[in-house]
């Protein structure tokens, strides 16, 4: 059967975007909402069907070269294991603590790299950095551990060397000559990095409805200014910058020793896509569902679009989807 062409792909996942939105948008003049309601199973099934179409309409453009010694599929399999269980036992053990390693080992990675940095994509992730800096100051949902002060700190670093580490090695590796984890403000400038934004913000309709259906909002009980919504904005840059943009390159390298690049980086995508959902989960036993529901349908296409669409349509994703939690959370409790 040929295979479908790139119209088809994008005709199927706008039809099954249109009906997912206005589905879910519906739902939204009946509260309250949870993840109990009746309507929830159907909801994810939606989603999920919606999710399938935006991966099959944004694929891994990494083109394998010629291999120069066979894959080791033993060995593969073993890292692939190993690499998780890491991953899942420094969320149990370490857990907040890991986040201020992350700037650390991006800067060791610019050392040991030795690419100098251009200097319009310094400019550009320490502006980035800066926006998530100071939209860090208000995030309420901040309540242990980390002061407003320390935190809005740690975004700027975590956004700083994560994408530039990123960037440093997708460039090293030839993958960001391909289109993976590209930034359209350095290639095509501001007016295209804004169009791609509002994009994102448009694609995340339905992911933002779901969100809220799912009770979400419900938990967000800091809201109290009409403004708090708009600091959807710091999640949105940091957490794809040093949660797509840096960790996943950084598992690529472990894994291309054994795979080809494109085998190496789509599953490096996946391993780091559910273990950033599990981050998102109270941890333990308990979070592994919660995980795998919002790996498949949150995290997955997000790091699609980020890696292999574009940093800013990541953005506008990521952002819209917490930005309307946080106005329907002013909503509910105002």
């Amino acid at each position: 059967m040929k295979a479908m062409s790139d119209k088809g792909r994008r005709y199927l996942f706008i039809v099954l975007w249109a009906i997912a939105s206005i589905f879910l948008g519906w739902q939204l003049a009946r509260p309250p909402y949870s993840f109990d309601s009746p309507l929830s199973v159907p909801n994810l099934i939606v989603m999920f069907l919606c999710t399938v179409a935006l991966l099959i309409w944004i694929p891994n453009p990494i083109r394998d070269a010629p291999a120069e010694k066979p894959a080791r599929d033993g060995l593969f399999a073993v890292l692939i294991f190993t690499s998780v269980g890491v991953l899942f036992l420094a969320r149990n053990v370490v857990g907040s603590v890991l986040m201020f390693a992350l700037p650390v080992i991006g800067t060791l990675t610019l050392a040991i790299l030795k690419r100098p940095v251009e200097k319009r994509a310094g400019l550009y992730a320490s502006a980035l950095a800066l926006a998530a800096g100071v939209t860090g100051l208000g995030a309420g949902w901040i309540t242990t551990f980390f002061t407003p002060v320390v935190w809005s700190i740690l975004q700027v670093f975590l956004v700083l060397t994560g994408l530039l580490a990123g960037w440093s090695i997708l460039y090293s590796a030839g993958l960001y000559q391909q289109g993976v984890g590209t930034s359209r403000f350095l290639s095509d400038g501001a007016t295209a990095a804004f169009k791609s934004f509002m994009i994102g913000l448009a694609i995340a309709l339905p992911w933002a409805f779901l969100n809220v259906l799912l009770g979400a909002s419900n938990g967000e009980t800091w809201v109290r200014e009409w403004w708090q919504p708009v600091i959807a904005l710091q999640p949105g840059i940091a957490e794809e910058a040093w949660g797509r943009i840096l960790l996943v390159p950084l598992l690529f390298l472990i894994f291309r020793r054994v795979s080809g690049p494109r085998a190496a980086f789509g599953t490096a995508l996946y391993v780091v896509a559910y273990w950033f959902a599990y981050l998102h989960t109270p941890g333990g036993m308990n979070g592994i569902a919660s995980a795998a529901i919002l790996g498949t349908l949150y995290a997955l296409p997000v790091s699609y679009l980020c890696l292999y669409r574009d940093l800013e349509t990541a953005i506008g994703w990521h952002f819209w989807v917490d930005f309307l939690k946080f106005v329907f959370a002013f909503i509910l409790f105002n």
